[in-house]
């Protein structure tokens, strides 16, 4: 079967092609992905926890506090510390934090900016886009407009700056 090739991606198949290669120049498609791998390292990030008993600091617990405790306390220690290991990398972190910087650029243009920030959180975390839409009262052709103006613009403003596609 002979796969047609598209100019734009679809909106919603961008973050799946993990192969695809760096481009020469900013384009709305490739800020568009950078935004919803921004969002998925975002979603990979430790949660904190705020106590909801007491306002005393959890202990540290250290590995010679666990030699002397039972099998099941010392395995639901080591599970907390296994939460802790989100597997996020500073580098992940540095290109998280730039990508979502880039909404800024959209000071000017609100509606472009929510809807582009929405669309791409919602890619990431999984949010069946179709609900979201019908539970705001949205248009989903003036959303899908919006986000891919922003999307536009951003990678114009890039461009411009001189920034190097990443």
């Amino acid at each position: 079967m002979k796969q047609i090739e598209r100019t734009m991606p679809r909106l919603s198949t961008i973050a799946v092609d993990s192969e695809a290669p760096v481009p020469a120049q900013w384009s709305a498609a490739w800020v568009q992905r950078r935004l919803v791998e921004a969002y998925m390292v975002e979603r990979r990030m430790p949660r904190t926890r705020r106590p909801t008993t007491n306002s005393w600091p959890a202990m540290q617990t250290e590995w010679e506090d666990l030699v002397g405790r039972a099998e099941e306390a010392r395995h639901e220690v080591l599970d907390s510390w296994e939460l802790l290991r989100c597997g996020v990398s500073a580098e992940e972190v540095s290109k998280m934090d730039a990508a979502q910087d880039w909404l800024s650029l959209l000071k000017a243009y609100p509606e472009e900016r929510m809807c582009l920030a929405r669309w791409a959180a919602a890619i990431a975390y999984g949010v069946n886009l179709s609900q979201m839409l019908m539970e705001r009262g949205w248009a989903r052709t003036s959303f899908y407009r919006k986000v891919t103006a922003g999307s536009y613009i951003i990678a114009l403003e890039l461009e411009r700056q001189g920034e190097p596609v990443s």
